[in-house]
């Protein structure tokens, strides 16, 4: 009788982590293609489009539904469309677009969450070229400025007053 429950025991330890293992390899697969979707939204560079309009609004605050960052509305002759720039762009860039400022938006169209979006891939305003994405489709964050070298180098002459 103790050999028989020895036995279920042993088989009970042996056979739960194997059926963990088991539920780790088959849902991880199925996570990582859902996560891979949202990054870059399945970006079509064939289907990409450039719409010309004025900027009704910029939405930079989270809305349940809508993708992360900021969004500007822009009326077209094709009717309102939201433009998706991502979180990355930098402050600057953000405060320089205006409700009523002309706008081109070279981007491809995405259906996320029943919801048209142009992901916006390059933007044209106020004569300024903003790369938001790469040609796959990825934002890109925005580079910082290069400071310049800002440590002071001291030299004999300086601490002198010019005499050696």
């Amino acid at each position: 009788m103790n050999c028989v429950r020895s036995m279920k025991r042993v088989l009970l330890f042996a056979g739960l982590p194997t059926a963990l293992l088991f539920a780790v390899f088959t849902i991880q697969p199925s996570a990582q293609t859902a996560s891979r979707h949202t990054l870059h939204g399945g970006y079509d560079r064939a289907h990409e489009l450039t719409l010309n309009g004025t900027i009704q609004a910029a939405i930079s605050q989270r809305t349940s539904g809508r993708p992360v960052g900021l969004h500007l509305l822009v009326a077209s002759p094709q009717g309102v469309v939201d433009a998706h720039l991502g979180p990355y762009l930098t402050k600057d860039t953000q405060e320089s677009l205006r409700s009523g400022q002309a706008v081109q938006i070279a981007g491809a169209m995405e259906k996320i969450h029943g919801r048209n979006y142009l992901l916006a891939r390059q933007l044209i305003f106020a004569g300024r070229l903003v790369t938001v994405r790469s040609e796959r489709g990825l934002l890109l964050r925005a580079q910082p400025l290069a400071r310049p070298n800002t440590s002071k180098t001291t030299t004999r002459v300086e601490l002198t007053g010019g005499a050696l």
